[in-house]
């Protein structure tokens, strides 16, 4: 092995309840330690709910000799301003900037901000060691893929590489980010119960959907880790004590036989965990989902998005309502709770249309939805569109913006924000029957977390407000997903 270097990576500073390991970080800590002999430490500036302040004084006191953090759209103006402060108090520290954000803006963010020294694009187990060695040599990476620089005031950028191998990836390194008890509670309301923490068992989209980068990320290729892999993980988390985990996968049923092979798997080896996953409607049949549910898959999450084919066909989203409805139906028979997502907002997309996907919630009766005003983000096809129309302005890269700045069909803001209201209230009254409590007491006995969830909520007051006012509690927002990683991994 070599190397002595100080490595410091973080996530960005900000505050949530969504308190999911920083997985992205974890396996470039583990793949970095697997080839070198660095001290590696990971802040989850993020999950801690550090200021900014409070971070830039923890970097301060670490002093390390390169410092990393992830960005997404959302996060990047925090992340900048927290780099620039850092670079203020540690002038000899080398910066290195990574994430989704920093992947489909590369050139940009290194003309304008030249105080960071590299912005790595793409997955980054590999290129990571390879940059800290010319760090430490004190060369150019000039041969290191994914990485960018400024050479002689030129901007340099090497195209990323995607790992093909991923069996050959040590396991995240956890040990490193302890002091943080991750779980997911959403406007107070608790979700997961018992040690949680996330696991990849694939990376990699092959689809389209005109409103995410993760296609364009990973070249649409999609890449599986073997089943007995994914297992020997699962197995160490549960000999550590894990209770709780979601799979961070973009397709993780994309391939039956594979699925079916790590439930044989987690059942011959006898693993007992409540299991999080999302799904694709268009690849959910019974059977699959009735083996995962005996598996420990106990949780899914659809994203429906429209109840409007013309709709979807704008967001590429090749799945049909009908296909949607049917694989809700299908996960529910196999006793999973069902969590749906909605977005309101497509330039395609009239009042109308938002109506249908509202009765839409209260025809399949989901057990959780999300429903999110269309945002605008670069690296996805959406934002491709635009900018090829003009739409879009010069410095709108920085930040994510919501559909109804562009006044694009007439639809306001204020129109927006009533149909996610009344997404809400719809999902609530879609219970409120004998049919619906008669459904909820079927779950509650077919399903554990189920009962975690009502049973560790059971006095919950949040609960009883969010009941009988759905719209006090306003928009779910989007998941945030970084290559650095503070939800994800390298490529989520």
């Amino acid at each position: 092995m070599d190397g002595s270097m100080k490595v410091l990576l973080s996530t960005p500073p900000g505050k949530t309840t969504e308190r999911w390991p920083p997985l992205g970080l974890l396996y470039i800590a583990s793949s970095t330690l697997s080839k070198r002999s660095d001290e590696m430490k990971v802040i989850d500036a993020y999950c801690e709910n550090l200021t900014e302040d409070e971070l830039v004084a923890r970097v301060r006191t670490e002093n390390p000799d390169v410092f990393g953090m992830n960005c997404s759209t959302h996060t990047f103006g925090s992340t900048i301003d927290a780099m620039s402060r850092v670079r203020t108090a540690l002038p000899d520290v080398k910066l290195v900037l990574g994430g989704f954000h920093a992947t489909f803006a590369a050139q940009k963010i290194l003309r304008e901000y030249q105080f960071l020294d590299y912005v790595v694009s793409g997955e980054a187990e590999h290129s990571f060691p390879k940059l800290i060695e010319h760090i430490e040599r004190d060369n150019p990476p000039t041969d290191v893929e994914g990485v960018g620089f400024l050479d002689g005031g030129r901007v340099r950028t090497n195209p990323p590489r995607l790992i093909k191998d991923l069996d050959a990836l040590p396991f995240p390194a956890r040990h490193l980010a302890q002091n943080v008890e991750y779980g997911y509670c959403h406007k107070n309301i608790r979700l997961t119960f018992g040690k949680f923490t996330t696991i990849s068992s694939s990376r990699g989209c092959p689809y389209r959907c005109a409103y995410c980068s993760c296609a364009a990320f990973s070249q649409r290729t999609w890449r599986p880790r073997s089943p007995e892999s994914v297992v020997d993980e699962l197995e160490q988390l549960h000999t550590d004590g894990y209770e709780c985990c979601v799979f961070v996968d973009d397709n993780l049923t994309h391939s039956r036989p594979r699925m079916r092979r790590i439930c044989e798997l987690i059942r011959s080896k006898k693993i007992r965990m409540r299991l999080y996953f999302e799904g694709r409607a268009d690849n959910a049949p019974f059977e699959l989902l009735k083996d995962m549910k005996q598996a420990g898959f106990e949780v899914v999450y659809f994203g429906v998005e429209s109840a409007r084919q013309h709709v979807l066909d704008y967001y590429r989203k090749t799945v049909t309502p009908e296909q949607s409805e049917q694989a809700i139906a299908n996960a529910k028979k196999a006793g999973m709770l069902v969590c749906t997502s909605y977005i309101v907002g497509a330039p395609s997309e009239s009042i109308e249309d938002m109506t249908k996907t509202i009765d839409f919630i209260l025809k399949v009766r989901p057990h959780a939805v999300q429903v999110n005003i269309l945002d605008v983000l670069i690296g996805t096809e959406i934002w491709d569109r635009l900018e090829q129309q003009g739409v879009i302005d010069p410095d709108d890269w920085k930040r994510n913006h919501r559909i109804y700045e562009y006044g694009l069909n007439g639809i306001t803001r204020q129109d927006l924000e009533e149909m996610v209201n009344k997404g809400y209230s719809a999902h609530i009254q879609s219970w409120k029957s004998v049919v619906g409590v008669g459904e909820i007491v079927k779950t509650l006995m077919a399903n554990k977390t189920a009962r975690k969830i009502v049973l560790g909520n059971l006095t919950n007051p949040s609960v009883r407000a969010w009941i009988s006012n759905p719209k006090r509690f306003g928009e779910t927002s989007r998941p945030v997903t970084d290559a650095l990683g503070t939800r994800g991994l390298p490529g989520s």
